[in-house]
């Protein structure tokens, strides 16, 4: 669940970290659980080509394909087109949003991850015992300047993070798997005059440096998931994602 800070434990935290631009979390009534996961199969992508990637063929189908199992885990999919960087990197991406058990969500990821031809996933469940956080940094106005933002959060010593448009809003999701970066987060969501919000639970990077054996994970977690839940119903029929 999303964690709301009392009025007081804002005002704290405000006055600790000198700044009025923090705006505290916002519980949600019902949870979302998050998962990444990339159509690109090239090696060091070029800022420019990742962005065009957004609005490729493969990036629309790889949100098909997760709008489609849908039916199969009987639960919406959300499928949102996103840039992932990184330190030294960066690919078009979509990030997916549904609300399932933490099984149900990796094994959509899997499926995407196995069809995408893809090494690695990542997926966040939310958990109030868990042992990562997600943190979502949300811009105001057409804050949409991917390069400038990326910049900006690795001079802040963020290494990973994905970036995802929507409208006239700019969203920001990072996963802190160690938990050692909730003081840059803050004072980047700072600097960038940005809401931020936080939920507690827990994230797994799952997959393999080799295609081929990042597969063969793949294709275990679908096949475990299958024997446990047989009959499952065939995907939905949807032809392409709604335009974001």
């Amino acid at each position: 669940m999303t964690n709301r800070f009392s009025a007081s434990r804002s005002f704290l935290l405000t006055l600790l970290l000198g700044w009025t631009t923090i705006v505290s979390a916002q519980q949600a009534q019902e949870s979302f659980n998050y998962g990444f996961v990339s159509p690109n199969t090239k090696t060091n992508l070029k800022l420019e080509d990742a962005i065009k990637g957004m609005s490729s063929p493969e990036e629309a189908r790889l949100r098909t394909k997760a709008i489609n199992l849908s039916c199969v885990v009987r639960s919406r999919i959300r499928a949102f087109k996103a840039l992932g960087s990184w330190s030294d990197g960066v690919e078009h991406s979509v990030m997916l949003r549904v609300k399932s058990d933490e099984a149900t969500l990796r094994y959509v990821l899997s499926r995407m991850g196995r069809d995408a031809e893809q090494k690695y996933v990542i997926d966040f469940h939310p958990r109030p015992a868990g042992s990562a956080d997600v943190y979502r940094l949300r811009l105001r106005g057409r804050m949409s300047n991917f390069a400038t933002l990326a910049n900006a959060l690795e001079r802040a010593g963020i290494p990973f993070r994905t970036l995802v448009p929507g409208g006239r809003t700019m969203a920001i999701y990072i996963i802190d798997l160690d938990r050692d970066l909730r003081q840059k987060i803050l004072a980047a969501a700072r600097r960038l005059h940005a809401r931020v919000s936080y939920e507690t639970g827990n994230a797994l990077l799952f997959g393999d440096d080799e295609r081929q054996k990042a597969k063969v994970v793949f294709e275990e977690e679908i096949k475990s998931y299958e024997v446990k839940n047989p009959n499952l119903p065939p995907p939905c029929n949807v032809k392409k994602p709604i335009r974001r």
